[in-house]
């Protein structure tokens, strides 16, 4: 077997560098610890691969979700912290060290599971294994590249032909200069990865991924791109699978057990005095502790447009207001809690967006109708705000982003839909008083990764 570093001291060294360091060429080898003795069985690469899902629950517990939420329209200034300033301003800098710790980390996760793969013959794993093993290693690689997609390059559809720049889409561990793809690129392999977990992962995983998670990660990934009568058909496969229900709760962000909608979840969970709380970035974001006011609160502009449908519960369950106007504070009580699983793909999520994709895509329109008629029957306890059975596409399209606001405030969701809107609908959308598609809507990459073949995405803000 080939030597590598200790994987102990590979992990360590991949969550030290630092903003002077090239993330993208860290070299993964040269300690004179053999894999013999650092992967010395099948069960030792299990760890490993155990360390990719550790990565990727970090970042998934409320770091990407906060810098795509603090980036539109429904979050406040977050006031006294310089760098998420920068991020709401839409003007980041080269050397914001929140967004710079941000980038390296779905890297770390992608260097592991692209060990894994590349070892993966050397183990005594059935075909079974090696498949599921693989399968779990390439969507936890696409969903990484994807969350990085979405905060550092222009989305799908800012150029006809996607020929814009994307990200290093990494399909190996091995280290150099390595410029950016385009987004065409980009997501071309994006696509793949997630195709092949959906071949090769069972359909009940345990916590780990399954066939359903990476069908509803390459629905959202075909949303994004407009393919919107093929998302429809994923999600309606993972509809059809009967696994997954609303239920009347509201809270699918539940203490130590998974909602009834989850697909996919970062888990948190308490062994004795011990709570591993990879829930607790949303925590510290939002909650609302001994009258101190939270990092993050809604704006009052996304507030007033629910606050008079008294009859809806998500406003009274999720909102409160605190202090008097013009000083008031609109509060976000939905992750207000000591720690909890993070829905990272849920129901409610799958059925707003089959609904509009159908309705684009001149699809199935009572299908759309009745998605989004389950998620407004939640809300209100009973059917007399239903969409009408003849209802029309605008109609449903107009409906459906109106319940994924409010269903989905602080999970991240906003600014995608936002872009898309812009990108693939061609509306005349502003994030505040920003355009779309202007340079400061995306985030700007560590000045360490700057080279001869790797671009910056362009300086300045939307200014």
């Amino acid at each position: 077997m080939k030597t590598i570093k200790n994987i102990a001291f590979f992990a360590a060294v991949l969550l030290s560098i630092t903003a002077c360091e090239k993330i993208l060429e860290f070299e993964p080898e040269g300690s004179s610890l053999e894999e013999a003795d650092a992967l010395a069985t099948d069960d030792d690469v299990l760890k490993f691969l155990n360390g990719v899902y550790d990565v990727t629950a970090n970042f998934l517990g409320g770091r990407a979700q906060g810098l795509a939420d603090v980036m539109g329209d429904d979050v406040r200034a977050p006031q006294g912290n310089n760098d998420l300033m920068e991020v709401y301003n839409h003007h980041t800098t080269f050397f914001n060290t929140s967004t710079n710790g941000f980038y390296g980390n779905p890297y770390f996760g992608i260097f592991r599971a692209n060990r894994i793969i590349e070892i993966l013959d050397d183990y005594s794993f059935s075909a079974s294994e090696q498949l599921r093993i693989d399968g779990e290693c390439k969507f936890l690689r696409a969903l990484s590249h994807q969350k990085i997609m979405e905060l550092y390059a222009q989305p799908p559809g800012f150029t006809a032909d996607n020929s814009h720049l994307g990200i290093v889409y990494k399909t190996n561990p091995v280290s150099g200069l390595d410029g950016r793809g385009t987004l065409a690129e980009n997501l071309s392999l994006l696509l793949s990865d997630i195709n092949d977990a959906i071949a090769q992962l069972p359909e009940e995983n345990g916590v780990y991924a399954t066939k359903d998670a990476a069908r509803a990660l390459k629905a959202k990934v075909l949303f994004q791109m407009g393919d919107y009568q093929n998302a429809a058909d994923v999600v309606t496969t993972i509809i059809n699978t009967a696994k997954y229900s609303l239920g009347n709760d509201l809270d699918r962000f539940l203490s130590g057990a998974n909602s009834s909608e989850a697909i996919w979840s970062v888990i948190s969970f308490v062994d004795g005095p011990l709570i591993d709380a990879r829930s607790g970035v949303f925590t510290g974001n939002y909650r609302f502790f001994n009258n101190s006011i939270p990092l993050f609160r809604a704006t009052t502009e996304f507030y007033n447009i629910y606050v008079a449908d008294t009859a809806d519960k998500r406003i009274i369950q999720f909102f409160e207001v605190q202090g008097i106007a013009p000083d008031e504070e609109v509060i976000c009580k939905k992750f207000d809690k000591d720690y909890f699983n993070v829905p990272v793909f849920h129901l409610t999520d799958m059925k707003l967006l089959r609904a509009e994709a159908l309705a684009e895509a001149g699809g199935d329109l009572s299908m759309a109708i009745q998605d989004v008629n389950d998620i407004k029957e939640r809300a209100y306890g009973h059917s007399s705000n239903n969409l009408a059975a003849g209802a029309s596409a605008s109609e449903i399209i107009s409906a459906a982003r109106y319940e994924r606001r409010i269903e989905m405030f602080g999970e991240g969701d906003r600014i995608t839909q936002l872009k898309r809107w812009g990108a693939i609908e061609k509306e005349n959308v502003f994030v505040r008083t920003d355009p779309w598609n202007c340079n400061g809507m995306i985030l700007q990459f560590p000045i360490s990764e700057k080279s001869t073949v790797f671009e910056m995405n362009p300086s300045g803000g939307c200014n």
